[in-house]
């Protein structure tokens, strides 16, 4: 089944042929760390997570590349807020810091570390190299100890936006200070004071522009031209055009050849905004319960990764009943393993099927979360043991994909089991007796206590909560 992908750079869905035949070379936007991981930042490591995975499983052999900056104004100003009185050693402090909250908060959602984790700083001489290339060839100057891409220079300038060059230069407020030759034109480097953190260049001591971390770092690693760059919505412009245009005016090919970008998140319909005070953590999301990450998990993949996702104590609540759903499923599977056999089924091959087209139409999660509750509602249906189990498998193997349903047996509720097994046993030995009634008074008496039994071939019964 072919994959198609909607590509930001054309805005259209395309059969995604890589490269090199088997291979993909696959980069993300990683983040600046000066602060404490939000669950915007989630949602980006955790969508390319799955989307790496599920190419990995797909047969491609994917290399995944996602990057740190660890220099920027907004981390030097965070070193300044503290009071550092060395700024180059606080500006390392407050990057590496944040890096491993950041790396704590993946390995919590089970985002597996990249092929790749390149950290701006340890690429500078690359930065250095990739800018002196582009002045060599006339698309970038150097202006008092600083150096600009010329934007005009790139006549490509504005194909991932759609925007116009000229229409920009409308709105582009002229700073008469400005060492630009255009207002449009954007910094590959930058002189630092003296207490800033800075390298040797040919241009005088500085740091690099951000853009141009990407470009290098990117071809450094995957090649000048790669399979898939990705990044949030927000970063289209100004980030990723100038990617695009430092990169190509360097190299004369194709920078990233499909684009994915995924959506936004709001809080209760509001943008997430320090100002708000409206930023949630994973440390809040936990406080919600002991399975909150997955009810996480399970929101993120309910709306399709490239569309606007608002978060909620609403939509969470309505995750958990998801959630239990699927736990339910499992723990009437654990009642069935060793007494029954797997055994394939062709209406749950139809929906496995359902999965893999809804994961080959760009990666849409929310139909393929649907075929998975098919999975479960459809093998209920059946009535067959072996059906159940197969259903099990399936759906823990697509889950694999998510980071979701491994199998393990889920935890029936406090107290419950002890009494659940002896009432199933009363039930048994009325119904070995033949007295009906009083078997029907046991499944009457846990049907009350919000349980449903449910009677299999052989004898077996087993219990799941009611829903």
């Amino acid at each position: 089944m072919a994959l198609l992908l909607r590509n930001s750079l054309t805005k259209a869905s395309e059969p995604f042929v890589p490269l090199t035949p088997g291979r993909i070379g696959f980069y993300a936007c990683g983040p600046t760390v000066y602060d404490e991981p939000h669950i915007g930042h989630l949602r980006s490591a955790y969508t390319f997570d799955w989307i790496r995975k599920y190419l990995g499983r797909s047969g491609y052999q994917v290399t995944f590349v996602r990057n740190v900056t660890d220099v920027d104004d907004k981390i030097i100003e965070k070193a300044r807020q503290e009071g550092c009185a060395d700024l180059r050693r606080g500006v390392q402090d407050v990057s590496e810091r944040y890096l491993r909250l950041y790396h704590k908060d993946l390995e919590l959602l089970g985002v597996a570390p990249p092929d790749h984790e390149p950290r701006a700083t340890q690429h500078i001489p690359a930065m250095i190299a990739l800018i002196q290339r582009l002045i060599d060839r006339g698309a970038a100057y150097a202006q008092g100890g600083d150096v600009y891409f010329s934007v005009k220079s790139f006549t490509g300038y504005g194909k991932l936006s759609r925007q116009d060059v000229q229409a920009m230069l409308e709105h582009v407020r002229v700073d008469p200070n400005d060492k630009k030759r255009d207002p449009l034109d954007f910094a590959l480097w930058k002189s630092c004071g003296p207490d800033e953190p800075a390298w040797e260049s040919p241009w005088g001591p500085g740091r690099p522009g951000w853009h141009i971390e990407c470009s290098a770092m990117s071809m450094g690693l995957l090649g000048e031209s790669f399979d898939i760059h990705g990044g949030g919505r927000d970063l289209i412009f100004p980030h990723h055009e100038n990617e695009i245009a430092q990169s190509e005016a360097a190299s004369g090919k194709t920078f990233a050849r499909t684009w994915l970008h995924h959506g936004l998140i709001t809080i209760e319909q509001q943008k997430m905004s320090k100002s708000l005070k409206n930023f949630v953590t994973l440390t809040e999301v936990r406080k919600s319960g002991p399975r909150a990450i997955d009810e996480l998990k399970l929101l993120f993949l309910g709306t399709h990764y490239s569309a606007p996702l608002d978060y909620s104590a609403e939509r969470m609540r309505m995750e958990h009943q998801v959630r239990l759903r699927f736990d339910h499923f499992y723990e009437e599977l654990e009642q069935l393993r060793g007494h029954y056999e797997p055994k394939p089924h062709p209406t749950l091959a139809r929906i496995i099927g359902d999965f893999e087209s809804a994961m080959s139409d760009d990666l849409n999660s929310p139909l393929a979360l649907t075929a998975l509750h098919a999975l479960v509602h459809e093998s209920r249906k059946l009535r067959d043991p072996g059906a159940m189990l197969e259903a099990g498998r399936l759906l823990t193997e697509a889950g694999s994909i998510f980071g979701l349903f491994s199998g393990q047996r889920q935890a029936t509720e406090a107290g419950s089991e002890a009494w659940l097994r002896e009432a199933v046993s009363r039930r048994a030995e009325a119904k070995a007796r033949k007295d009906y009634a009083a078997a029907d008074a046991v499944r009457q008496e846990v049907q009350d206590r919000g349980y449903t039994l449910s009677d299999w071939p052989g004898g077996r019964t087993t219990w799941r909560k009611a829903e």
